[in-house]
């Protein structure tokens, strides 16, 4: 399993998203948990199916929409991310 969690903390904003890449025998899903730090997350999920490179599609396409909002990655398989811009390079792929 493969997480990546981003956050969003500027303008009064106090929200995360964080991306969790399962993959199991030959499927592939990718589920996004999200809500208010602090609180029980929502779930919803991004893609479930066979194809790796559709769910590495699908989870590039829900990350630029969350980037744009103003989420900045956090962590990466639970560890932190000290220099964004390096640590986004290594998230080319949620399954590699």
């Amino acid at each position: 399993m493969n997480a990546i969690r981003l956050e969003c903390v500027t303008g009064g904003h106090n929200k995360f998203y964080e991306f969790v890449g399962i993959k199991s025998k030959n499927r592939f899903t990718v589920k996004g948990l999200y809500g208010r730090i602090g609180q029980a997350p929502s779930e919803s999920i991004i893609y479930d199916g066979e194809d790796v490179n559709e769910a590495n599609k699908e989870f590039h396409k829900k990350m630029a929409e969350k980037e744009k909002k103003g989420y900045k990655v956090v962590s990466k398989d639970g560890k932190l991310s000290t220099q964004a811009s390096e640590e986004k390079k290594t998230l080319l792929r949620l399954f590699q």
